[in-house]
């Protein structure tokens, strides 16, 4: 497979998580440590516990808008090696046709682990400054975003 084509599925089954609330997909998605790099903020999600209660958080917040389906769509992938993967992505909250918040792009890296893609790293253009991302300073950005 391609490595655009890896990232999306993997992307698509997060998202879909999400949505659900399926913590259990979502976690073995995710390699602790995870660092998330903002445009202002250099965080480190290093339990589970800490993991559940970001995930618990950012669904309930994007659940409460409304947001009926994250659309991610892969702009670019590279295989870095053939076990990892770093590409950049955009994220769409949508509700049916409408989009709820303004998209934003992020650069995510993942690793495969016995067979299982994970993500390790992620750099998104949002403000925020603290776990959970909760995207409540966002703003459209120009693509491709110039810090990713």
């Amino acid at each position: 497979m391609l490595a655009s084509e890896i990232l999306q599925n993997f992307l698509t089954r997060m998202a879909n998580a999400v949505v659900a609330g399926r913590f259990d997909i979502y976690s073995a998605g995710v390699q602790l440590p995870f660092t998330i790099l903002t445009s202002a903020a250099s965080l480190s999600v290093t339990t589970l516990e800490d993991l559940e209660e970001g995930f618990d958080e950012f669904t309930e917040m994007v659940l409460s808008r409304g947001v009926t389906k994250i659309v991610q769509t892969v702009k670019v992938a590279t295989f870095e090696s053939n076990d990892r993967i770093v590409g950049i992505h955009q994220t769409k909250l949508m509700d049916g046709s409408r989009l709820v918040l303004p998209d934003y792009y992020s650069k995510m890296w993942i690793t495969n682990f016995d067979g299982v893609w994970k993500a390790t790293k992620t750099h998104n253009t949002t403000k925020d400054t603290r776990w959970p991302i909760l995207l409540t300073r966002l703003e459209t950005e120009p693509w491709p975003p110039e810090e990713l």
